[in-house]
């Protein structure tokens, strides 16, 4: 990261109209008192004051969009070759599908990772019934997927980033031409001031994941950031009224 080479008093001057705008999602939903990834922790999260939820979609062996984020079952077992059915008994609890989330919180502004291109046909055809949703982001990993759902969805989506590149030119060229792929998220660790001024100045919003620490929400806070997925309500200005572990 280049946070050393900036002081923050400069920074906090710079962008202090966009950092109170943040747009604050809860990472899986809050799942401090209820499994990550269910309506129930989803619930939780927009109880304590965050506008929205990020959540993961995988593909289940009987063809349901279902919210899950690890690529197994605690047994071991791929989420690919399960039914919705048989990962809810072996994760312990009732795995939420796409549509079931969305129907239960119509007011909540949702970040959808598609998590594999296996899933993409499904969330289509699911999310044809929420096009008149405003506050619906589609993300993924898989470039070429947030590019087909742009496509034929005009849904608003976002690439998601874990590494950082040496240049944000093949990023920008690849999204300019998709009207509604206007915004990437980014992996804490790769964090780079310069490359978050650039695609600002162009036009595209940023949101950041995964910051863990308290010095570290305060590092997002002072950064050109439009949003901020995250575990922690309580090192953004929310206040829980549990303990933090």
């Amino acid at each position: 990261m280049k946070h050393a080479s900036h002081p923050k008093i400069e920074i906090f001057i710079i962008f202090k109209s966009v950092t109170n705008s943040m747009l604050q999602l809860a990472h899986r939903g809050l799942h401090r008192t209820a499994p990550e990834n269910t309506l129930a922790a989803f619930a939780q999260s927009l109880t304590v004051g965050f506008a929205g939820i990020e959540t993961d979609v995988r593909l289940s062996a009987d063809g349901e969009a279902v919210l899950y984020h690890d690529r197994n079952a605690p047994n071991g077992t791929a989420v690919a070759t399960l039914s919705r059915s048989e990962l809810s008994h072996l994760s312990g609890y009732i795995v939420p599908t796409l549509s079931e989330a969305l129907d239960a919180f119509p007011d909540a502004y949702w970040n959808i990772e598609i998590k594999t291109p296996s899933v993409l046909p499904n969330c289509l055809a699911i999310l044809q019934n929420y096009l008149h949703r405003r506050q619906l982001l589609i993300s993924s990993f898989h470039h070429e997927v947030v590019l087909h759902v742009e496509k034929e969805l005009r849904l608003d989506c976002a690439f998601l980033i874990a590494h950082r590149p040496a240049q944000l030119n093949e990023l920008l060229l690849s999204a300019m031409p998709h009207p509604h792929l206007r915004t990437f998220i980014w992996d804490y660790e790769v964090l780079d001031l310069d490359l978050l001024n650039q695609s600002y100045t162009q036009g595209f919003n940023n949101f950041v994941y995964g910051p863990q620490t308290e010095q570290e929400h305060i590092i997002c806070k002072a950064f050109p950031l439009q949003g901020i997925i995250t575990d922690f309500p309580e090192f953004i200005g929310l206040t829980t009224g549990l303990v933090h572990q």
